[in-house]
Parts: C-alpha cells; sequence; structure tokens
C-alpha cells in the first residue's frame, strides 16, 4: 500500500516537472519570436524609409577621393567603381594644377571619404572614360525642391560654397539650372574660387570681367570720336550692333579639344553643347579652321 502511494507521488511529481519545462520551453520560443518578430518589422522599417524617395537612387560608400569633382564609391553589390558628378567642374589638381584645385580637391575629400552617399542617374551612364556619370546625395531627398537640392545634394554644395563652376554637357541637364545659379551666388558672395579673381578658375565661367578703363582714357577716346566725320558717327551704332551680336552668336563645342565650331561641322560629337561666342572665347576656346565659326 505503502508501495503504491510513494509510485503516485512519483509520477504526480514527474507530471509536474515535465508541465513546467514545457512552460518554460513554451515562453522561450514564444520570447524569441516576438524578438524576431520586432527584427524583422525594424528591417522593414528602415528598408521603407530608404525606398521614400521620389526618384531611384543607388545606395554606395565613398572608398577614396580623386579629386574635387570626382571619387571611388563602392555599391551594394561590392563593386568598387570612379564617379564623376554631373553638372559641375572643378580646378584641376592631377594631371595639371589651377588655382583652387587642391583646395576643392581637399574639401571634398573631407565632406565624402568613408560616408554613405546616393548616386542619382541622368541620361548618359558613364564617359568617355567609364566613370559613372552620377548626381551625388548626401541625404535622401523627401521630394525634388530648391531646398532639399541646395542642402542635400553634394554637386550643389560644391557650386553654393565657390568650389565648382557649373559644367552643363547635354543630354545630363535634369539640375542644370541650380547649378547656373548656385555658382553665380557663390561669385557673387565671392566663395571659394571666385574671391581669387573675377573669372573664378584660370578658365573663368563665360562671363566677361567688368571694364576697367580709366577716366582719361575715355575722355581722350570720347575727344577722338568727336573730331570723327558725321558718316564714321552714323556708322559707329550699326558696328557696335554688329559686334554685340557676333558675341551673343551660339557655337558648340565639344568634351574635349579646345575649338568651337558652327552648327553641322563634321568635328563635332554627340556630345556636343551650345554655348555663346563670348562664353566660348572667355573659356580658352579657339575657332576651327574647318567650319569657319563666327569671330
Amino acid at each position: 500500500m505503502n508501495l503504491k502511494k510513494n509510485i503516485n507521488k512519483y509520477l504526480i511529481s514527474l507530471i509536474t516537472i515535465v508541465f513546467l519545462f514545457t512552460g518554460v520551453g513554451c515562453s522561450d520560443s514564444s520570447s524569441s519570436s516576438n524578438s524576431g518578430a520586432q527584427q524583422n518589422a525594424v528591417a522593414a522599417t528602415q528598408k521603407q524609409e530608404e525606398t521614400k524617395s521620389p526618384i531611384k537612387l543607388d545606395k554606395a560608400v565613398v572608398t577614396k577621393h580623386v579629386d574635387g569633382d570626382t571619387v571611388y564609391v563602392k555599391l551594394e553589390d561590392g563593386t568598387e567603381t570612379k564617379v564623376r558628378f554631373i553638372g559641375v567642374n572643378t580646378p584641376e589638381s592631377t594631371t595639371k594644377h589651377e588655382q583652387y584645385g587642391e583646395e576643392a580637391s581637399s574639401y571634398t575629400k573631407s565632406q565624402l571619404l568613408g560616408k554613405t552617399v546616393y548616386l542619382e542617374k541622368d541620361t548618359s551612364d558613364t564617359d568617355q572614360y567609364g566613370r559613372l556619370l552620377r548626381y551625388v546625395w548626401l541625404e535622401q531627398p523627401k521630394e525634388i525642391n530648391e531646398n532639399e537640392i541646395r542642402t542635400k545634394m553634394f554637386n550643389s554644395i560644391l557650386a553654393l560654397n565657390g568650389y565648382a563652376e557649373q559644367s552643363t554637357y547635354p543630354p545630363d541637364v535634369k539640375y542644370a539650372d541650380y547649378f547656373k545659379k548656385f555658382a553665380a551666388e557663390a561669385r557673387q558672395n565671392s566663395r571659394g574660387l571666385w574671391a581669387i579673381n573675377s573669372n573664378g578658375t584660370t578658365k573663368g565661367d563665360g562671363i566677361a570681367a567688368p571694364n576697367t578703363s580709366s577716366s582719361s582714357s575715355s575722355t581722350s577716346n570720347a575727344s577722338s570720336s568727336s573730331n570723327n566725320s558725321s558718316a564714321a558717327v552714323q556708322q559707329a551704332p550699326a558696328q557696335q550692333t554688329t559686334q554685340s551680336n557676333n558675341q551673343t552668336a551660339t557655337v558648340y563645342i565639344t568634351r574635349t579639344g579646345k575649338k568651337y565650331h558652327a552648327a553641322g561641322c563634321k568635328y563635332l560629337r554627340k556630345s556636343q553643347s551650345a554655348i555663346s561666342l563670348s562664353d566660348a572665347k572667355a573659356q580658352g576656346y579657339e575657332p576651327c579652321s574647318v567650319c569657319n565659326p563666327p569671330q
């Protein structure tokens, strides 16, 4: 009888222990399941936030810089490639050295090296050197407007801070008007390369320097012109108009070379860009000897 009671007690204890362990296991499993669900939810939220941008962007990490407007990045698939910023041009600091080239290069390095960036493509994928052509966003924009472009796109930041000029090559012209505006703002406020001289870099930006002739020279010219014949005086306005029209005439340049061309010239490539004659001259371009553009 006692033996039977002892066996019953033993069985009851065993069942109780099994029940307790089963409960603990379920609790641990439930806890683990909840933790996994929370992690998945966080990951999903982060991914959703990354896809909120109104434009298609490729995430990358800047691995090294080349100069002011070129860097190397590592894409999410592990590929490392060189990226050339669209729409802006900084002074050279590699194969040749231009004023402010080292400063522009150092600025880009300090702002981008090791950072996560977001790359936006325009029309072209690469240039003739195999570099990716991209707009570089420091943060993903919530919408596309001037404030977002001004504060989050590095191409714009370079122009705004006076480290780059506008450099437009069709068909990649999506933000060209912004870059033009930002470069003009930097020039007006003498930021960066504009603090060096009125033409910015050694190549200039196509805006002629103001006339610095002395008052005595102006007086002398005025006196001389007053002695001209009436016929010559009548011809002067026409000559000035012709010269003015000439300077605003449209010519064409390419990504390479330092010649400007008339429309239809056989030396123009697909990457041609329209520019005024005065801008072409200010940037150091010379007339093509084949197509005889305006001079």
